[in-house]
């Protein structure tokens, strides 16, 4: 018997660049996982390219602008363009790459990365609202990883539109039944959005027995290690992706009290959530869809360290077992082997 020729797809997205940690980030992270789930099925044939190759910044401008001279050239041979892209992509390459597709008849499936697409797009003039009406909301498949943002959409009449949350793979570690240690950790890119201002206010208000650890590639625009050494607030540097799981499963509290603007469905609280770890986070964009105060987790308002304080010292050994438990079983909603399977059905219905 022939087996029907594998569909070929055009995978446009930023992925982690070993050595460059500007590279790595909740959406090329997410990326990489995405590809490496497509690459298990037999029914697709994936060619990968990045959007952007240099990571100096504004330097993406060029890289985005380039292709739309390499893309018909690419994608000439290819099925389905699948494009999966922040704001600066969106807003810039992403509605010439379309019509490019559309030419040359090929189906198109577009993932946005982020929590406030409706907000950016509510701001638009209305030239640009009717360029996106007629682009990328036109693809044949719409994902969006919020579910604030599906439903702004699909009242504005976009019928193609799916909710794609972030995700992860369930973690293989068992954590049953781990004592509360007071021990909580900071995973992200050390930026003012966020909330490290916060925790290092925080962190020096806490009685002695906690332990405060931060990870993550630091812009020293804002912050440099000395900065760390005056509060009892230990930076612990840059994680690799294969070393997130192993580092987050040694603390008992995720902190992230972000005001970031773009933030989703960040993929460091997803990865806490699949470990039993609650989250310390806020009331900002997507967060309240994923994290529920009193229940896996502790919202605070933004900038504000007094709050955030107080959830620190709210977890205790009495408390934490049914936190933790929480955390696990919401989990389930985000297993990327659930929510990728989305991405596959819409390239092979």
């Amino acid at each position: 018997m022939i087996k029907p020729a594998k569909i070929k797809i055009l995978f446009l997205a930023n992925t982690p660049v070993v050595g460059i940690p500007a590279s790595f980030g909740g959406a090329t992270v997410l990326a990489q996982e995405i590809l490496s789930y497509l690459d298990r099925d037999e029914r697709i044939e994936v060619q990968a390219y990045p959007l952007r190759r240099t990571w100096k910044p504004k330097w993406h401008i060029l890289d985005h602008l380039l292709w739309v001279f390499k893309f018909p050239w690419i994608a000439r041979k290819l099925d389905i363009v699948s494009m999966h892209a922040t704001w600066d992509y969106t807003f810039t390459t992403a509605p010439l790459l379309w019509l490019w597709a559309k030419l040359m008849n090929k189906k198109v499936v577009y993932h946005f990365f982020g929590g406030n697409f409706h907000e950016q797009y509510e701001v638009l003039p209305s030239f640009l609202k009717w360029v996106y009406k007629n682009t990328l909301l036109k693809s044949d498949t719409l994902f969006l990883e919020t579910k604030a943002l599906v439903t702004y959409f699909s009242e504005l009449g976009v019928s193609n539109v799916q909710w794609l949350p972030n995700a992860r793979r369930a973690a293989p570690l068992k954590r049953d039944d781990k004592p509360f240690e007071r021990r909580f950790v900071f995973i992200s890119r050390v930026i003012p959005e966020k909330g490290i201002s916060e925790i290092m206010e925080a962190a020096g208000q806490l009685p002695m027995g906690y332990i405060v650890d931060v990870y993550g590639p630091m812009d020293d625009r804002y912050f440099h290690e000395n900065d760390f050494h005056s509060v009892r607030l230990n930076y612990k540097g840059v994680l690799n992706p294969d070393q997130v799981t192993n580092i987050l499963s040694q603390y008992d509290v995720l902190l992230l009290p972000t005001w970031f603007q773009y933030e989703g469905y960040p993929g460091i609280v997803l990865e806490a959530l699949s470990l039993g770890i609650p989250v310390i986070s806020t009331y900002w964009n997507a967060i309240p869809e994923i994290i529920e105060d009193g229940f896996n987790g502790k919202l605070i308002h933004i900038k504000n360290s007094k709050e955030l304080l107080n959830a620190i010292l709210y977890f205790n050994q009495e408390n934490y077992k049914n936190f933790s438990k929480n955390a696990l079983n919401s989990f389930e909603a985000f297993d990327c082997d659930v929510v990728f399977q989305k991405i596959v059905n819409s390239y092979c219905p």
